[in-house]
């Protein structure tokens, strides 16, 4: 945004000249800088309140109130609201009706301030606060930011309405995605996209007073080829590895429910998202069996596949019981079995884990592991899954249940209400998958003392 230059010009002389007569020639960068701050924050606050004043027009002819009668001019009245420079006042027509004693402003209505409440930009900013760090530490921030103080309450309450809004969108989605009216009408004008879709289901456990609940999380994705960002050795692609492929558009959902609760949040996010639209649609998780229930229920003809690294983690406890940590003999049969599994091979896998069963120690673990891959083998052809080049590790929703549940709600000390960790947890959500400017919240300042 370009402003008129000389204008520029004047208000810095002007800012200059208040300053100077603040402080003393021998302050410091840092001093000057403080009084700056200061100086532009109490008059862009009071700008602000001009410009509001400005828009003001004449009286309006008719207003009428929600009663349904006519309400009749009553003066100016001062009104305050909360801003990103703190308190600012100002005066605007207000109308008040005969019938019911309501008043209004239509000023007010236009502008969409609330007095005595936030300013959205101040909401989006503290909400943001909100969802990167503890609401301590954010009401420390906002502080150091934007030179007034905010308290940690306030920081909660205003990251907790962007929760709740991304609730009620998705309860809205939700009954969208259940009207067959709807669906009908959306798939005729569905555009089809020749590409694929991932889709990825996980839980992490958050801490409550007295309990912890899991929080299941989903992302729809898309992934891309990119260049390896290292060059590859002569002896071709690692068990393992599959370089060049990279996750991109990621959006996240949340919450704590059952896994057919769930289910409809899975359901109606794929609608918005579009997912059906895609040519394929393909399911990476852990091998849970909530999972794959959901995945078979609402996208029947999807590709599943078990990551990967989920898999290749039941040979190890063999090996280690079998021939102990570390040995030349674990080291040999890992790398053996591990190159089956890559393979796709899991009937050979199987037989591997079999040959172990005289170690006593290590039956335990191959009777897990055997049950595991016999459920799962068809979710395991990788071979197959590389050379048509799906992605075959989960390593998405397990970065989004760190971003999500460990990096911002299992800070130490934390401990939740049910209602504040789903509502901190869809805040959080919708902030990494950058949607943040989508959302209204329902939560705004409502006091004199922030």
């Amino acid at each position: 945004m370009e402003f008129n230059i000389n204008r520029v010009r004047q208000i810095a002389e002007i800012m200059a000249e208040e300053v100077r007569e603040k402080i003393s020639s021998g302050a410091d960068v840092e001093q000057i800088e403080k009084v700056l701050r200061e100086l532009g924050k109490a008059a862009a606050g009071c700008g602000l309140g001009k410009v509001i004043e400005g828009y003001e027009g004449p009286y309006a002819e008719e207003v009428t109130c929600a009663c349904g009668q006519a309400a009749q001019p009553d003066g100016k009245r001062k009104a305050m609201v909360w801003t990103v420079f703190g308190k600012v006042e100002y005066r605007r027509r207000y109308y008040v009706c005969e019938n019911c004693h309501r008043g209004q402003s239509p000023l007010d209505k236009r502008l969409g301030l609330r007095p005595g409440q936030s300013t959205p930009g101040l909401a989006s900013l503290l909400g943001i606060l909100g969802v990167e760090t503890s609401f301590e530490e954010a009401s420390q921030l906002a502080e150091r930011f934007l030179l007034f103080r905010v308290s940690d309450n306030t920081v909660r309450k205003q990251t907790e309405g962007y929760g709740k809004a991304q609730a009620q969108a998705e309860m809205e989605w939700k009954q969208l995605a259940e009207d067959v009216k709807s669906l009908e009408v959306r798939e005729r004008s569905l555009e089809k996209r020749a590409s694929r879709i991932y889709g990825s289901l996980d839980g992490a456990h958050v801490p409550l007073h007295g309990e912890w609940r899991e929080l299941k999380t989903l992302c729809w994705y898309e992934v891309e080829n990119r260049p390896a960002s290292r060059p590859q050795n002569h002896h071709g692609q690692r068990v393992g590895e599959q370089p060049g492929l990279q996750a991109r558009n990621m959006k996240y959902y949340c919450d704590i429910q059952e896994a057919e609760q769930f289910g409809s949040l899975l359901w109606a996010s794929g609608i918005q998202n579009q997912v059906d639209a895609y040519q394929e649609i393909v399911f990476l998780g852990d091998g849970a069996v909530w999972i794959w229930r959901l995945a078979e229920k609402y996208f029947p003809k999807a590709v599943q596949i078990v990551d990967w690294f989920h898999a290749s983690q039941y040979l190890s406890p063999i090996s280690e019981a079998a021939f102990g940590a570390n040995t030349p003999q674990a080291h040999e049969w890992l790398t053996q079995v591990r190159t089956e599994l890559w393979e796709g091979r899991i009937q050979d896998v199987i037989q591997s884990c079999r040959s172990l069963w005289s170690h006593s120690q290590a039956r335990p673990w191959i009777e897990k592991a055997i049950t595991y891959y016999t459920h799962n083998e068809p979710r395991m052809d990788y071979a197959r899954f590389r050379k048509l080049g799906y992605l075959i590790g989960s390593g998405t929703i397990e970065s989004a249940c760190k971003q999500i549940a460990a990096a911002r709600l299992k800070r130490s000390g934390a401990r939740w209400t049910l209602p504040g960790v789903i509502a901190t947890a869809k805040a959080r959500a919708v902030w990494l998958s950058k949607s943040w400017d989508s959302l209204k919240p329902l939560y705004s300042l409502a006091s004199d003392n922030l």
